[in-house]
C-alpha cells in the first residue's frame, strides 16, 4: 500500500479570490503567502475539472511557520464553475470541513458577528469521553465553533493552543 503523509493543504474555489484572502488573513490570521499567481499550464485546469483556457487564478494562504495546513484559493472563470446549492446551517453530504486549533474562539466569534459573517455555531463546550479498555485516553473539553467562509465553506475551530502538540 502506498504511504501517503500529512494533509498539505486544502483547495478552496471561490468566486472572489481578494474577498476570500481578505476573510481567512482577518478572521483566522492566515497571513503568510505561499504561492500565487495565476496557473497557466493545461494541466492546472485539467487538475480541477475545468476546460483549457479557464482562467484560474490562485493564492495559497498560511499561518507563520512550516508549510503545512494551508489554504488553496481558487478564483476560476472563462468559464466559472456553477456555484453549490446548499444549506448555510449546517453541513451536507459529501461536504468538508476544515478543523483548526485556535487559542481564543470567542474572540473569532466576535469577528465574525462584527463583520456579518455566517455562524453555524457559536463558541460551545464540547466534551469528549475516551473510549472504554483505551490506554493512555484521557477525556476532555474544549470550546468549539463552526462558521462559514464567504462562499460557505465550513471551518471548525477547536480551543486548543495552535502549538500544543496532542
Amino acid at each position: 500500500m502506498p504511504r501517503v503523509g500529512t494533509m498539505v493543504r486544502t483547495a478552496v474555489m471561490v468566486s472572489d479570490l481578494e474577498r476570500s484572502t481578505a476573510f481567512y488573513r482577518d478572521i483566522l490570521g492566515l497571513n503568510g503567502i505561499y504561492a500565487e499567481g495565476e496557473l497557466t499550464h493545461p494541466a492546472g485546469a485539467k487538475l480541477i475539472g475545468m476546460p483549457v483556457g479557464a482562467r484560474v487564478r490562485y493564492r495559497i494562504v498560511k499561518a507563520e511557520g512550516p508549510n503545512r495546513g494551508m489554504v488553496g484559493l481558487f478564483e476560476i472563470s472563462n468559464p466559472s464553475p456553477p456555484g453549490m446549492t446548499k444549506r448555510r446551517d449546517g453541513v451536507n453530504v459529501g461536504e468538508a470541513v476544515m478543523v483548526f486549533y485556535c487559542d481564543d474562539t470567542e474572540a473569532v466569534h466576535k469577528r465574525l458577528i462584527a463583520g456579518n459573517h455566517t455562524v453555524v455555531c457559536p463558541p460551545t463546550v464540547l466534551e469528549v469521553r475516551p473510549k472504554a479498555g483505551v490506554i493512555g485516553a484521557e477525556g476532555r473539553s474544549q470550546p468549539e465553533m463552526v462558521f462559514a467562509d464567504p462562499d460557505g465553506m465550513l471551518i471548525n475551530l477547536i480551543q486548543r493552543h495552535p502549538d500544543d502538540p496532542r
